[in-house]
């Protein structure tokens, strides 16, 4: 039997650079001290005190700073018996802001919902068999004065964009950021700038970004897609494909895949009220079909897939990424699990739906028991007395 701890130092280092997260970097130095020794974790503290956006470009008023949040799949503990687990996993998001942690939705920028009274308020992840599925920043409204020029909407005019952010150099502290401004151009901050670059290429107003292989990622409204340059630059590596509402970007094994979402919009008018003559109306947005595609840089075109094999893509409001149904317990995968207005009337659906490309059709995620267990109620092996005995050590994870 081969001896790990006799791996040649440059092949571990080769090994722990291909590995995509911090945690599980983590987890590798874990195994053994000559893995411990051989690889180095820098301390990479979030920078913070970005400059706010106005409507017309960037504001010496105020701040934002940037929380991570992970999105990881937890399993029960391999110590506890079959009797006592459900063995279902369960899909969680955690924020890493300020030195602080929290829980969130998985799929939104929500809190989660209140936790059951019987809730362990300590997990240990290094004993807990755990997926990262990925991960998502946040540009948070810094509390300061915002001058006089400026009003809380300019201030917010930003944040609840996606935002993506990455690291360029593991040894250093060199990064950059990319978001979508208020005026649907792309705006990028480096590590060193006193403002953000608001790049002036738009076509038409930008739909999502993304990190791929090391490059910042960008589609517009039509499917045009580019890759985006630390000089500010574009290069154009899809052509459009129009059709749908609305345009993600998704990693999925390996590969760069772009969603089009269709949208109905759907009014309600309530008829005059508070003192208006006039009718108001309410109007909510309603997914009616999705089509992926694949990209081929190589002829700049985005491939249309029939099918994602057993593959599932999760659309968030802030995040995209997928998993293999076997990783979630699912016998099936060839499916998109989003956000949608639709479905948030009631609290059993919580704004979730499924859309199955084999049917070509959409439907509440109560339909789906095998997809309803990874959101809400936290499983019962994950309140067991023995958990709640375990060890804190997932400030770890916010370096």
């Amino acid at each position: 039997m081969a001896d790990w701890s006799q791996l040649p130092e440059e092949l571990i280092q080769l090994i722990a650079e291909r590995l995509r997260f911090t945690f599980y970097l983590l987890r590798f130095r874990s195994v053994c001290s000559s893995w411990r020794f051989s690889v180095s974790i820098l301390p990479h503290p979030l920078p913070s005190n970005f400059p706010v956006f106005s409507n017309v470009g960037t504001s010496d008023y105020g701040a934002f700073c940037l929380s991570k949040r992970d999105l990881f799949l937890l399993y029960p503990p391999p110590s506890l018996s079959p009797s006592n687990s459900d063995p279902h996993p369960w899909l969680i998001k955690m924020e890493h802001v300020r030195g602080h942690m929290a829980l969130r939705d998985p799929l939104s920028r929500y809190p989660i919902k209140p936790l059951p009274t019987d809730f362990p308020m300590l997990l240990d992840v290094y004993h807990l068999p755990i997926i990262q599925l990925g991960r998502e920043y946040v540009l948070n409204d810094v509390d300061v004065d915002l001058g006089p020029s400026n009003s809380v909407e300019d201030a917010s005019s930003l944040y609840l964009e996606k935002v993506v952010f990455m690291w360029l150099n593991s040894k250093s502290q060199e990064f950059a950021l990319l978001t979508i401004h208020v005026s649907g151009k792309l705006a990028l901050f480096r590590s060193g700038d006193k403002e953000w670059t608001i790049i002036p290429d738009m076509p038409t107003p930008y739909d999502d970004v993304c990190v791929f292989q090391g490059q910042l990622y960008a589609v517009d409204s039509t499917g045009r897609t580019v890759v985006v340059g630390l000089d500010s630059s574009v290069r154009l590596v899809a052509e459009p494909v129009f059709g749908g509402d609305k345009k993600f970007l998704v990693e999925s094994d390996g590969q760069l895949l772009l969603v089009d979402k269709y949208l109905s919009f759907d009014y309600q008018c309530l008829g005059a009220y508070d003192g208006f003559d006039d009718d108001v109306c309410f109007g909510w947005e309603q997914a009616v079909k999705f089509e992926v595609f694949k990209l081929n840089e190589e002829v700049k075109e985005w491939l249309e897939l029939k099918s994602l094999g057993d593959r599932v893509l999760f659309l968030g409001d802030n995040c995209a990424f997928s998993s293999s149904a076997s990783d979630l317990f699912i016998s099936e995968g060839n499916c998109i699990i989003f956000r949608d207005d639709y479905f948030n009337d009631t609290a059993k659906e919580n704004g979730l739906g499924v859309f199955e490309l084999d049917g070509d059709r959409i439907c509440p995620i109560s339909d789906y028991p095998g997809y309803c267990r990874l959101f809400w109620p936290p499983p019962r092996w994950l309140r067991l007395p023995v958990l709640r005995q375990l060890q804190d050590q997932l400030e770890e994870l916010a370096m």
